[in-house]
Parts: structure tokens; C-alpha cells; sequence
């Protein structure tokens, strides 16, 4: 997901983290299928482009349910690295027909940038998360149209899917008592979810104008996804819960054809560039995210069937969990700020650097390791080695720091699977205890290579 905030982190594209992302207006590789297919028209020549890069998001959560009376251990998510491939081809049409000169085609794969979770199996954040890999990818065509020597549009339709491998901890209550929830191992119900939307069709479009040589205008919209995976959900009780020795026939049961649903985004972009000098370009660019689109993380289509034993009070009838599952985020909507420029400091190499800053995503009254977001400040650095005629080389990194927040009014609570041990253990999934109160901090970097091989003259 390249969209910085909510479930992600910064945008996509070796040669535009560079400069922080702030590459709207003067996007000119085949990464503008993504911030405005509309620049693609910058690329000067047909261009084949490989990259790829490397993030890494590191977060830590001290937890406290009462401030200073009973603070948990701190706890630190340190998933490895996650690599992400992405590159396409452009192609200026104009060698074709001479009705083609103004018309500039891609082919991609867009990977958006995110990054994994792992947390401690027994740690204090288990109910919100314990392991969290999510994946999803954008392929598929883009074009853009000169209409007149200073006006461009474009616009983008892709192939999109959606892998969702999630674990987290629920909490065992009685239905009827007074108080539901506790930090025990032994009333914990794991829960793992692998779900897979394997395709949704969707669109990209943008503009680019040109009022005078020096000055580029450029603005896309993204529009949001609905998805809605398929898959497994495992329940795993603890083997030490004496309220079920003896009527359970194991720990672990699972259910082959849950469905998760989550709504992704809209996207806005819009970038100004100026160019004072053939050799110098700078941009600011503003990015707004609808994150209040996506409610939450649902799990529906629930169907486990906690199976019991013949000897047992139960006598081999099974206990249904069809309740669905949900973890509310609570997400608003983002903005982001990004200013990059880069340098031909001679023919052979171009330096770039860049900076961000970008809202949170998730309020204090629902902040939980889920999504560790806040808001940040980032920077980033790059170079393009331009190897002869045809062959360019480019790199990049980027830093991002999370705001530390200490968080006292979070209403994110345990699941709970509440039950009625006098009515045949009926079952419904409700909320326990809240858990996510306490100190919240984060940091992440990026690190890219890319390479590219153009053809043809270049375009005029």
C-alpha cells in the first residue's frame, strides 16, 4: 500500500524516495503510473526499468493500564527486512506513426511500500497483534496524451490484490460475570488469520501542466478498494485452561472459508516543480489520504466448531463460534507535505534529496500496536549514475521518525470470547479489558537500487 499512514509507510519507487516522495510534477520514470500517469509524458525516451528496495519498521510499546501504578514490560516489533520488486516499461510511440508523437504508453508493477510486524507471542500487546504481513501489488497499464504543448493528461487501469497474514491474542470471560478480561496465558485463545482477494480492478488518472519552461503543475486521484479475502481462521486455546479439560478434544480448531474485509483509501496528489536551471529541480508536493474510509478489520463468515468430547457435560455435541471478528481502527484521514529537489552536478550523475512530514492516521482513543502510526518527519537521499548513452543507475534511502506518544484515553480493548458455561457453552465474540494505554514509538528506513536501459532518440 503506497500510501503513507494507516497500514503503510512512505511512497513508492527508487528514484522517488529520493526525494521523499515529492514527485508528482516532476515524475520522469516509469514510477509516474503511480503519482501521475500523466508525467509519464517526461520520460524522454522508451525505457525499460528494473528496481527494488528494502524497508524495515521498527516500534516498541510500553503498556500501561493504570499510568505509573502497573506498567508492563517494554515490548519492541522486529520483523526482518521486507524486500519489494517493482519496475515496467514506456514507451514514447512516436517512432510508430507520426499521429503517435504525443501519445506515451507503460506497462508496470507497482509495489507499494509497507512493512511487517512481529511482536512477542506473550507479550503485554498480544491482543492487538502479534505477527502482521500484509501484501498487495498493482499491475497493468498506463497512457498519456499531449494535448497541447502545455497541457498533459493521463490515466492508469490496474490489477490489484490483497494478502492479509494476521495473529493476535483473544481473551477467554464468563458470559454473566462481573468483570471480563485478564492477562493470563491460560484464558488466551490465539487467533491466525490468512486470507488472499486474488484480483480487483481499479484506476488511476492525472494531469500535468506546463504554463511557462520552468514551472510544472501536476495532480493525481487514486480511488479506494474495497476487498474482500478469503481464507482460514485457526483458534488455539491454552493447553493449561482447566475450564475445558475434558471437553475439548484439543486446543486448536480452524475454519476454512472466512472472509476478511477491509476498505482501502482514496489518494490525492498535487505537485508544483520549478526548474530555475536546466541542472536544478525542486518540488513540493501535498498528499491527502481518506484513511477514515477504513473503519476497521473484520473477519465475518465465521464458522468454527469447537468439537467435545463423548464423556464430557457436552457428550460429543459440537460449540459454534460464528460471530464475526473486529478490530476498529478508528483511522482519519491523512495529509503529508513533501519537498524534494535533485542536481545534475555534471553528465554523468544527478543528487537528490527530500523531506517529509505527514499526519497520523490513528487517534489516541484508538491507538493500539495494530498500527503503530503517529505523526512523522522523514529524509532522503539519492544519485542517478548516468552510465553512457542509454544506462542509468539510481539509489536511494530514507529515514522516518514516528512521534513518541504516551497514550491515556485509548479505548482498544481485548477480543473476548464470552461463555455461557450453564447454557451448553454458547459463545459470542464481545470486547474484554482495554490494553492500549501506554508509550508508542517507531522508526523505519527504506534503501533502494534501480536500473534502467532507454532506446531510441530522445523525445523533443
Amino acid at each position: 500500500m503506497a500510501l503513507a499512514g494507516g497500514y503503510t509507510l512512505v511512497d513508492s519507487g527508487v528514484r522517488a524516495q529520493g526525494r521523499a516522495g515529492a514527485f508528482v510534477a516532476g515524475a520522469n520514470d516509469v514510477t509516474a503510473q503511480w503519482y501521475n500517469p500523466a508525467a509519464l509524458s517526461s520520460v524522454p525516451r522508451t525505457t525499460v526499468t528494473l528496481e527494488g528496495w528494502v524497508t524495515q519498521q521498527t516500534a516498541w510499546f510500553e503498556r500501561e493500564d493504570i499510568p505509573g501504578v502497573n506498567p508492563f514490560s517494554e515490548v519492541v516489533s522486529e520483523a526482518p527486512p521486507v524486500f519489494e520488486p517493482s519496475g515496467g516499461f514506456v514507451a514514447r510511440l512516436g517512432g510508430l506513426h507520426p499521429a503517435l508523437a504525443d501519445t506515451t504508453v507503460a506497462l508496470g508493477l507497482m509495489v507499494p511500500t509497507g512493512s511487517d510486524y512481529l511482536w512477542p507471542a506473550d507479550g503485554p500487546q498480544r491482543y492487538a497483534l502479534v505477527s502482521s504481513q500484509i501484501r498487495q501489488v498493482y499491475a497493468g497499464p498506463s497512457v498519456a496524451q499531449d494535448l497541447t504543448p502545455w497541457l498533459t493528461v493521463g490515466a492508469g487501469l490496474q490489477y490489484t490484490f490483497l494478502k492479509v497474514d494476521q495473529s493476535l491474542v483473544a481473551t477467554l470471560c464468563e458470559e454473566g460475570a462481573d468483570s471480563c478480561g485478564s492477562d493470563s496465558p491460560i484464558d488466551d485463545v490465539r487467533l491466525d488469520v490468512s486470507a488472499l482477494d486474488s484480483g480487483k480492478l481499479t484506476w488511476n488518472a492525472g494531469v500535468l501542466v506546463r504554463p511557462i519552461e520552468v514551472l510544472k503543475i501536476g495532480a493525481s486521484v487514486q480511488p479506494g478498494v474495497d476487498f474482500a479475502a478469503t481464507g482460514s481462521t485457526t483458534s488455539t486455546l491454552d493447553a493449561n485452561n482447566g475450564l475445558f479439560a475434558g471437553v475439548l478434544t484439543g486446543t486448536t480448531f480452524s475454519d476454512d472459508d472466512a472472509t476478511v474485509l477491509v476498505s482501502l483509501p482514496w489518494t490525492a496528489r498535487l505537485g508544483v516543480e520549478l526548474a530555475p536551471s536546466p541542472r536544478f529541480r525542486a518540488e513540493l508536493t501535498g498528499t491527502w489520504t481518506g484513511w477514515s474510509a477504513t473503519r476497521d478489520l473484520r473477519v465475518t463468515d465465521v464458522d468454527i466448531e469447537l468439537t467435545t468430547t463423548e464423556s464430557g457435560p457436552m457428550r460429543g455435541a459440537s460449540i459454534l463460534v460464528t460471530d464475526d471478528v473486529s478490530l476498529a481502527t478508528g483511522f482519519v484521514d491523512t495529509w503529508s507535505v513533501r519537498l524534494g529537489a535533485e542536481f545534475d552536478t555534471h553528465q554523468v550523475l544527478t543528487v537528490r534529496a527530500g523531506v517529509y512530514g505527514e499526519t497520523g492516521a490513528t487517534p489516541d482513543s484508538y491507538a493500539n500496536v495494530g498500527v503503530p502510526d503517529a505523526d512523522k518527519l522523514g529524509g532522503s537521499v539519492g544519485l542517478s549514475a548516468h552510465l553512457g548513452s542509454r544506462l542509468t543507475l539510481d539509489a536511494s534511502g530514507l529515514f522516518t521518525a514516528f512521534a513518541d506518544r504516551e497514550v491515556l484515553s485509548s479505548t482498544f480493548a481485548q477480543p473476548a470470547l464470552f461463555i455461557n458455561y450453564t447454557d451448553d457453552f454458547a459463545t459470542r465474540v464481545g470486547s474484554g479489558r482495554e490494553v492500549g494505554n501506554g508509550t508508542y514509538g517507531s522508526t523505519a528506513w527504506v534503501a533502494g537500487l534501480s536500473a534502467s536501459w532507454a532506446f531510441g532518440a530522445a523525445h523533443e
